[in-house]
């Protein structure tokens, strides 16, 4: 029955959608880091090696999203987020908005920057402006938008851009909660830029509460 359900929400006119109770999906994404490299010592001792302790894992938490793969998109408002030019770095460095919406990018720091994508979801150069300025983009396909500065190589951005609203960031300690995800069999999706989507399929039950857990490997270096 509540496959039933799904589909008249997904593929139905909307005034029939309507008559479908979303349910609650949330849970904690974990990562595990593993050392992707070891470094040999020469002279005195030729066989002895160390391994490079990991990176700390905690602050990769801010660079997940876990979003529902839905085959057909669904109307949702547009959003306005800020991604801001700080000490060099973009923070945040990884943003999720649905199509429509609007990022602005203020530069806070005492030189030039130049924001720019070649992405084929969006493509755009906003030129160079100084500090205590802003520049804003609108992102109207979905799709995963890197940016960069033209001045700075060392600075990296990711937007990913959503046709529908059932995509969730993780707070501090790795949770998440999506509400009024559709019901029935729905896939699950962790998305890290270094390690790509583990997923898992879930059933979806109108009003009822889901909760999952993903474990993402990611190695120490990009």
């Amino acid at each position: 029955m509540a496959v039933a359900v799904a589909c008249i929400y997904v593929q139905a006119p909307s005034h029939l959608s309507a008559q479908a109770a979303g349910g609650t999906i949330h849970g904690q994404v974990s990562i595990v880091t593993r050392p992707s490299r070891r470094l040999s010592s020469a002279g005195a001792y030729p066989g002895r090696t160390v391994t490079v302790a990991p990176a700390a894992s905690g602050s990769e938490l801010a660079n997940v999203i876990v979003f529902v793969n839905l085959p057909k998109g669904v109307s949702s408002p547009p959003r306005h987020l800020t991604i801001r030019q700080t000490n060099e770095v973009f923070v945040p460095r990884v943003a999720a908005v649905t199509v429509g919406s609007t990022v602005d990018f203020p530069n806070d720091d005492a030189i030039f920057h130049n924001v720019f994508s070649l992405s084929r979801g969006a493509t755009f150069d906003l030129g160079r402006y100084p500090r205590g300025e802003s520049k804003r983009r609108r992102f109207d396909r979905p799709g995963v938008v890197k940016v960069f500065c033209h001045l700075h190589s060392h600075m990296t951005a990711l937007v990913r851009v959503f046709d529908h609203p059932y995509f969730a960031r993780l707070d501090a300690q790795g949770r998440f909660t999506m509400p009024d995800v559709p019901p029935g069999r729905q896939r699950v999706v962790a998305w890290h830029e270094r390690v790509g989507e583990v997923a898992h399929d879930a059933l979806v039950t109108s009003g009822g509460t889901l909760s999952l857990s993903f474990s993402l490997p990611l190695t120490d270096t990009p």
